[in-house]
């Protein structure tokens, strides 16, 4: 057996009382009102009722802004045309270096720094001397 809710009962008995006291007194001013279709528009009345009765004190919905994607998808394909850029060019800038660097720093500041000291002077890295410096930065626990 279905169990109806208190709060419910309530309601369904205001909205038949409300109703009945409608029809009565539209039977009293002589409006002529048929039984069914009243029914209906009754039902319809009180449904909207008490939805818009319902959603009154519901508090504002506000948006929160979700975590940060923790992907490195646009950061990686910048590195790629960093170190694209630094094997083609004539003249290398020092991009890659600082790349490197933060890297580093990000695992570990003391070895940022050393990784620094060493790339101060350098302006063309070789893709040796690159992957010893990032298995050095992979290193770091």
């Amino acid at each position: 057996m279905i169990r109806v809710p208190v709060r419910w009962r309530g309601r369904a008995a205001r909205g038949v009382v409300l109703a009945g006291a409608g029809f009565v007194v539209a039977t009293w001013l002589d409006m002529e009102p048929q039984p069914l279709p009243y029914v209906v528009w009754s039902v319809v009345v009180l449904a909207t009722a008490y939805l818009v009765i319902d959603t009154v004190d519901v508090p504002a919905v506000e948006w929160e802004q979700g975590p940060q994607p923790t992907d490195r998808v646009d950061e990686a394909s910048s590195d790629l045309r960093v170190l694209s850029s630094h094997v083609q060019s004539d003249q290398p800038s020092d991009a890659v270096a600082h790349r490197l660097v933060a890297l580093a720093r990000a695992r570990d500041p003391g070895l940022g720094e050393t990784v620094r000291r060493e790339l101060a002077d350098t302006r063309r890295l070789a893709p040796a001397d690159i992957d010893r410096i990032l298995t050095r930065i992979e290193d770091v626990p």
